[in-house]
């Protein structure tokens, strides 16, 4: 039998919330204070909750740590689909990135703390880093993905699409960071613009070069 509804909230409801709760003050910590800033008594301090609590949801700081690095990966990966989705499936690359940057842009500006965690301050733990690096994986591998739905890339290109689709997720990575801290100066339109801009001539010179080299 389900325990009785304590206040007219089941337990699950009240299990759900404390939850929540505590990924919220993780997430506000790690944004504010850091890894180091970031311990179990500062994170329960800051939900409201009981250490016992933490271990109703958690094995340990890590696991929860975690989880709120990954939910923030899926997030972004989520919005940039939602881009994609609305650029519709006769749009362009340019087009097509532009409507995807814009839509990642306005998820991260909605909460900054979301970015700074997942790109700034997840490299100071080790567990975080695992995380980070298997999302950067992660997202090069959509972008060479979404190259391949726009050119006709020979596959022993592989090693050049993979280049320049990391260094185009990595330096979006350093540019939105420099944008919300307010060093690149222009507008999430004019970024985004940017964006889908060096995208479509690092893949468009990618592709050339592949089917130049397949010719010989």
């Amino acid at each position: 039998m389900s325990p009785r509804p304590y206040g007219g909230v089941t337990a699950d409801r009240r299990r759900a919330d404390r939850r929540a709760a505590l990924l919220e003050a993780a997430l506000d910590l790690l944004a504010a204070e850091g890894v180091r800033g970031t311990s179990l008594r500062a994170v329960c301090a800051r939900a409201g909750l009981n250490p016992r609590y933490f271990y109703e949801n958690f094995a340990d700081l890590d696991a929860l740590l975690t989880e709120v690095h990954d939910r923030i990966v899926t997030e972004v990966a989520e919005a940039a689909a939602q881009g994609v989705a609305a650029a519709g499936p006769d749009a362009g690359l340019r087009t097509t990135v532009r409507s995807a940057a814009v839509a990642a842009l306005e998820m991260s500006r909605a909460d900054p703390r979301k970015v700074r965690v997942m790109l700034v301050e997840a490299t100071a733990s080790p567990v975080l880093r695992e995380r980070q690096a298997a999302a950067r994986r992660d997202y090069t591998r959509r972008v060479i993905e979404y190259a391949r739905t726009f050119y006709d890339i020979p596959p022993d290109a592989d090693a050049r699409v993979q280049f320049v689709a990391t260094m185009l997720v990595a330096g979006w990575n350093e540019n939105l960071i420099a944008w919300l801290d307010g060093e690149l100066k222009t507008t999430l339109p004019g970024l985004a613009d940017m964006f889908a801009d060096a995208a479509e001539a690092l893949a468009t010179h990618a592709a050339a070069h592949a089917r130049e080299n397949d010719r010989l």
